[in-house]
């Protein structure tokens, strides 16, 4: 009901001001009242709606600082395994370069051992072996000669010396037509073992386990 009605209603005659102005007055408070529980409300709506998309905006912001966090952390670490297993390969290889040369000083004297002999035959026997010719062409340094000639003396096989090898011991073997070789001086030897040991080296560290 407007204030204007309320005053009219309350007319009997000749309205006194007074009463005019209080009929005003309370009807504006009221309606003022009104407007200040609306706007109450109103706000109270917004600073919970504030509220509510600040927490999730702080989750969001939160997450995605851990995730980032996370990423890098991860990053960090697998450079720092890199780091480690590359300085480690590095210093095993080192170790056993050290080891293949000492290895090569000490073999480059081996014919003046007493064991040279045996392993000549070692060798040797291998060769014939793996060949498994009737005809079997061997390579050997001149040094060599007389002890080549002496084991194979009694053997069935045919064999054909060739003196054009130059090496720390052991020798070579071919079929006659060259199409199969067997590599069997001290250098190769010593390629062959220092490739195994790097193979094994690298797959300790890098995880291939199908390597022996």
């Amino acid at each position: 009901m407007g204030v204007w009605q309320q005053a009219g209603r309350n007319w009997s005659g000749p309205m006194k001001y007074d009463h005019l102005i209080k009929a005003i007055e309370e009807g504006a408070e009221e309606k003022i009242r009104e407007i200040g529980d609306s706007k109450d409300r109103e706000i109270r709506d917004i600073r919970e709606r504030a509220k509510t998309e600040s927490e999730e905006m702080h989750k969001s912001l939160l997450s995605e600082t851990q995730k980032k966090i996370a990423v890098e952390s991860n990053k960090r670490i697998y450079s720092a395994r890199e780091q480690s297993k590359d300085k480690l390969a590095q210093v095993r290889l080192e170790a056993s370069l050290s080891v293949y040369q000492e290895a090569g000083a000490r073999l480059s004297s081996i014919r003046s051992n007493s064991s040279y002999d045996a392993f000549f035959k070692a060798v040797l026997g291998e060769i014939i072996e793996s060949l498994d010719s009737e005809k079997i062409r061997l390579f050997i340094d001149k040094r060599d000669e007389a002890l080549c000639l002496q084991l194979t003396r009694d053997t069935k096989k045919g064999i054909e010396v060739v003196t054009d090898l130059s090496t720390m011991g052991g020798l070579n073997g071919s079929t006659p037509d060259g199409k199969v070789i067997i590599r069997n001086t001290i250098e190769d030897r010593l390629e062959r073992a220092k490739e195994r040991m790097n193979v094994v080296v690298f797959s300790g560290l890098y995880g291939d386990r199908d390597v022996r």
